[in-house]
């Protein structure tokens, strides 16, 4: 995501390429969107949506395993992470699209998406902005929709979690990962948690399922 309210900025010399090697020397490879996938694919048809894409790492993982008529679609608020992310966009067969908006004002009609997914951008936020991004999700997932949240939560012991822990254990900003509050507030919108676990010492990879509408 990029400057201002809507969270910490990722342009000029942090963007594009260099926010990519930047993730990488962290561990955050194509291993680890593949890992942070999981068992996740799209059925022919289906439509899924990346919050906070960067230069679309989980887009490409997701579109990589995707038939030919499948849509992603990818959101964030950097132009040089879209621009690096766009135009990789024919490295996959499925439809990949990119557009800049912030992840909790999205211009897509409710209903729209068989699976929403954010990795590693939820925390950059501030946290009136996650609250309405858990909005936005539950509104734009069809009903029986999957919603993939990773990001950092409470370190576990280990080398990441060594490394991380005196950098996000305090502050109003971290307070929401390092209490996991993401389930509650899913409950809340009728994303109802079915996995979850951690793909290291820090990562965290929840996953939540639209509860569908009691019939009229």
């Amino acid at each position: 995501m990029r400057t201002g309210e809507k969270g910490r900025s990722f342009e000029g010399i942090w963007g594009g390429r260099n926010y990519e090697a930047l993730a990488s020397a962290f561990g955050m490879g194509p291993r680890f969107y593949e890992r942070a996938l999981g068992g996740l694919v799209l059925a022919p048809g289906m439509k899924a949506l990346d919050l906070g894409c960067g230069p679309g790492g989980l887009s490409f993982a997701l579109g990589a395993r995707s038939p030919v008529d499948t849509q992603i679609h990818g959101v964030d608020l950097s132009v040089d992470q879209l621009d690096l992310a766009s135009r990789r966009a024919g490295r996959v067969s499925c439809s990949l699209r990119f557009h800049r908006c912030s992840m909790d004002e999205l211009p897509f009609p409710d209903g729209e998406f068989d699976l929403v997914m954010t990795s590693m951008a939820l925390h950059e936020t501030p946290p009136e902005v996650r609250r309405r991004t858990v909005g936005e999700v539950a509104r734009v997932l069809r009903d029986g929709g999957r919603f993939l949240l990773v990001d950092w939560s409470r370190p576990h012991l280990g080398l990441w979690g060594a490394v991380w822990f005196p950098l996000v254990c305090w502050g109003e900003r971290n307070r929401d990962n390092w209490n996991n509050v993401y389930p509650e507030l899913c409950r809340s919108r009728d994303l109802i948690l079915e996995e979850d676990c951690y793909l290291n010492s820090i990562t965290r990879r929840q996953l939540f399922r639209k509860a569908p509408r009691p019939a009229a």
